[in-house]
């Protein structure tokens, strides 16, 4: 089965490639009450049967089948910013958002 793996808001989804069925939804917390991950734009690479993602200044690595959080990184001194991966010739990331409103 082939799996599409997404980051949105914050969250990380694998879905069935072939019929758009939601397998499993992670939602990428820092702890605490208030999530500083929360609404953010995520960064998403797939190796070994592992999801890396990358928010707000934090990575983040997943099982691929599960979904589980296997660790953490908090990233600390580089601040809450995107996170751009790269691995081995493939590589994320965020370019600036343009909102465009007609008069």
């Amino acid at each position: 089965m082939n799996h599409l793996y997404i980051g949105t808001n914050g969250n990380i989804a694998a879905l069935d490639s072939a019929t758009g069925e939601m397998l499993w939804a992670t939602e990428l917390r820092t702890g605490g009450i208030l999530s500083s991950t929360r609404g953010e734009d995520v960064s998403v690479i797939l190796r070994d049967g592992r999801v890396f993602a990358g928010c707000s200044g934090h990575l983040f690595c997943l099982d691929a089948g599960s979904g589980d959080i296997l660790w953490h990184n908090e990233l600390k001194g580089f601040g809450h910013n995107d996170v751009s991966l790269a691995l081995e010739g493939v590589s994320v990331q965020y370019l600036e958002k343009i909102v465009r409103r007609s008069n």
